[in-house]
């Protein structure tokens, strides 16, 4: 190799040298650029499937339970949670604003129904019904869906129905359901929870479907207006003793206790703690 070769040959060695010296360190930082774009995409996506995950359509915060196995069912206005076992629901959640208590949908022609959002076996009939001891007692009572044909028809599905003494569904915890609409109308809207409670080996009742039939129904009843936000919760027992509605009342904390629910857990922790232990019956009629 000639002496002019090793000089270009050389020369060549420096330019890549050079090159690779100036160049890294941008190649380097255009990977790691590319990680952390990466890693963010991964989070988005990540925050968007929690935030589908909590999404729920009717505006309202969805229980928490411990055990959350069962079937959420969305319908119009109303969410539950449908379990099998019980063939009842564990809760059902809507929201009531001023405007929907003026309603005028009648639920006249309006007919109980099995809810196809759940497997065949589990879609209890109106007819389980008949010729027993206890009736169709709605969680979320048809006097709030008014507003909606839709809203109407899909309260009559028998997934929000459990079975309930005469009494009770046409006295005591109609009165709560009047009380609930009137703070409706107050406060501008409320936020509403209940279902049933089960003793350990509930009875059964149904013509086909065996349904539990509950001891008792608990409701929680959260207002936000501004200034005058409260919450207060209720039990009843499946029987047809008198319940005035002051002898009913509960804390939300007494519910989650005697329930395993959590049930307005995205609120503020000190909001939370000390709304839900309010028991004042007497503030909501303010």
């Amino acid at each position: 190799m000639n002496k002019y070769l090793k000089a270009i040959l050389s020369i060549l060695v420096l330019v890549l040298l050079f090159v690779a010296q100036k160049y890294s360190p941008l190649l380097s930082s255009s990977n790691e650029e590319e990680k952390v774009a990466s890693s963010v995409e991964e989070e988005r996506a990540h925050e968007n499937q929690s935030s589908k995950a909590n999404d729920n359509p009717n505006g309202i915060i969805l229980p928490i339970m411990g055990e959350q196995d069962g079937v959420l069912i969305e319908h119009e206005g109303f969410t539950l949670l449908f379990d099998t076992k019980t063939m009842c629901p564990r809760w059902v959640a809507w929201e009531l604003t001023a405007e929907e208590t003026r309603g005028k949908v009648s639920r006249s022609g309006v007919d109980f129904k099995p809810d196809d959002q759940v497997p065949e076996q589990y879609q209890v009939a109106s007819w389980d019904y008949n010729g027993g001891h206890y009736g169709r007692g709605h969680m979320c009572p048809a006097g709030d869906m008014k507003w909606s044909q839709q809203a109407m028809q899909d309260c009559h599905y028998m997934t929000n129905i459990c079975p309930q003494t005469a009494e009770l569904n046409k006295t005591w915890w109609e009165h709560l359901e009047r009380a609930c609409r009137s703070w409706a109308r107050q406060d501008g809207s409320v936020q509403i929870v209940c279902g049933p409670v089960f003793s350990d080996n509930p009875k059964r009742f149904g013509k086909k479907h065996r349904m539990a039939v509950p001891k008792g129904f608990y409701k929680v009843v959260l207002s936000l207006k501004e200034g005058r936000e409260k919450a207060i919760g209720f039990y009843y027992t499946n029987d047809d003793a008198p319940q005035p509605m002051e002898d009913a009342v509960r804390s939300v904390d007494d519910i989650e206790q005697l329930t395993g629910i959590d049930f307005f857990s995205s609120l503020p922790d000190e909001q939370e703690d000390r709304l839900e232990a309010m028991t004042d019956l007497r503030s909501w009629d303010k």
